[in-house]
């Protein structure tokens, strides 16, 4: 598919952390990574204003921009290693050494940059030349992260980002992200902001007494991934029809409606039980709400009746021992939530929806050292066969406060949610309470969505 415009690479460039200063390092991989080798990695752009001219940007800007990705790079040395799996190894790992480097790619574009980052409905193509590409040198020598920074002259920079979700959970990789910025805006030279929270990178702090690290590999054999090759299979979950990608906002206001509508909705379901009322969370009912519009506006599911709803729950603290908050790496546990078509689509089906995903989030927080996907592989491809809707990012990872020094960004992508059928969830760009939901679909299932999402909440009692 052609792109309306051009994206010239103007420089690449390897950037290491500076030269000795990480000694040789292995990282196997530990039983909340494992699970994250079958996904594509995840690719997200920052875009931010900046009304200057190319020459301006690669004078004044990109030597700092490198140089504090170095300084930051020494202490996330993992993003700069690469995964292998090595033939006397069991299992995976993250190997370092020293001089290893991520891609940085300079490029410019003569896009309008105001229409790519907006909030309506953009052609997912037209977001791909913007994101760096991890070029592997062999199917089990395979980098973790790329970098790409594109300018449009006299208007704005975006920054894109790909990484491998074996490497890093979302909490992580904005913990890198954040930390990169803070040493940027001090110019890169004094790095105290990121010492005091410098990563935890450490696997074996994970126990793994069950062997699920090596029985999750065996599964994973049904889809090739072994010592032979690490590759994920390609958009295994995808349609290869052109999609658009659109972002929704949720105010506070309307979240309150809906926490208000749901709970009353299963007070009434429920008068007959014992259960006490439920309090729905803004991310629940957010998350519900998105859920049944999708599923109205993708229409039935061919002979299949059923639906799922994915979405992942910070671990770290519920491990034994508890990780830092610092920890490097995966450390999710699964969420996963099926109901009946016919119960979704129903008068109240944003309200069931809620009570089921606030119970399968209770469920997977009781559950003690669980793993990564807290399912067996053979289960997540049947349900993979079904209909899947999972959730990307989270607002509490403050996403627009990813500041380099030249302003918060002006608007924040996933792309790859076009790949993997989820939804993205961050706070709002304004400032204001409430939540940004990114979605991407067909064209004509856009404008489906588009339309239920802003009529349902209208039915609702004011």
């Amino acid at each position: 598919m052609e792109v309306p415009y051009t994206v010239k690479v103007l420089k690449q460039s390897q950037v290491s952390p500076p030269s000795g200063s990480v000694p040789q390092t292995s990282l196997p991989l530990t039983r909340f990574d494992i699970p994250w080798l079958m996904f594509s990695p995840v690719q997200r752009l920052f875009f931010y204003k900046f009304p200057y001219s190319t020459i301006h940007f690669m004078d004044t800007i990109l030597p700092n921009l490198k140089h504090s990705l170095s300084i930051t790079l020494q202490h996330f040395y993992p993003l700069a290693g690469n995964l292998t799996w090595l033939p006397q190894s069991n299992k995976p790992e993250i190997l370092y050494v020293d001089g290893d480097s991520i891609t940085f790619t300079v490029a410019e574009s003569d896009y309008d940059f105001s229409s790519l980052c907006g909030y309506h409905g953009r052609k997912t193509n037209e977001f791909y030349p913007l994101l760096p590409q991890l070029e592997a040198t062999s199917k089990t020598v395979l980098p973790l992260l790329a970098l790409q920074v594109t300018i449009f002259p006299n208007s704005g920079i975006c920054i894109g980002i790909t990484i491998s979700h074996a490497v890093a959970d979302g909490k992580s990789s904005n913990h890198f992200m954040k930390s990169w910025t803070s040493v940027c805006r001090l110019g890169g030279k004094d790095t105290s902001l990121i010492l005091e929270s410098l990563p935890v990178c450490d696997r074996t702090m994970i126990m793994d007494p069950k062997g699920i690290a090596i029985s999750t590999l065996k599964d994973m054999e049904m889809i090739n991934i072994s010592k032979q090759s690490l590759i994920p299979p390609t958009k295994a979950f995808t349609d290869p029809v052109e999609k658009f990608l659109a972002t929704f906002v949720m105010g506070q206001s309307e979240i309150d409606r809906l926490k208000k509508w749901a709970r009353e909705r299963i007070i009434e379901k429920n008068k007959q039980t014992t259960e006490p009322p439920p309090n729905f969370s803004s991310f629940v009912v957010t998350c519900a709400y998105v859920w049944v519009c999708w599923i109205k506006a993708l229409g039935p599911n061919v002979d299949k009746s059923r639906e799922h709803f994915i979405c992942s729950v910070e671990n770290r603290m519920h491990v034994e021992p508890p990780l830092p908050q610092t920890y490097f790496g995966n450390c999710l546990r699964g969420c996963n939530t099926t109901i009946d078509t016919i119960d979704l689509t129903d008068e109240d089906g944003i309200a069931v929806a809620a009570e089921a995903i606030t119970k399968g989030i209770k469920s997977a927080r009781s559950r003690q050292n669980s793993a990564g996907l807290d399912m067996k592989m053979a289960d997540f491809f049947k349900m993979a066969s079904e209909r899947i809707i999972s959730v990307a990012g989270s607002p509490i990872f403050r996403v627009y406060d990813t500041d380099f020094g030249w302003g918060r960004p002006t608007k924040v992508d996933i792309i790859s949610i076009s790949g993997t059928g989820a939804i993205s969830l961050s706070e709002r760009r304004d400032g204001e309470a409430g939540l940004e939901v990114g979605l991407s679909l067909k064209k004509e299932e856009m404008e489906a969505f588009a339309s239920l999402f802003s009529e349902c909440i209208k039915g609702l009692p004011q």
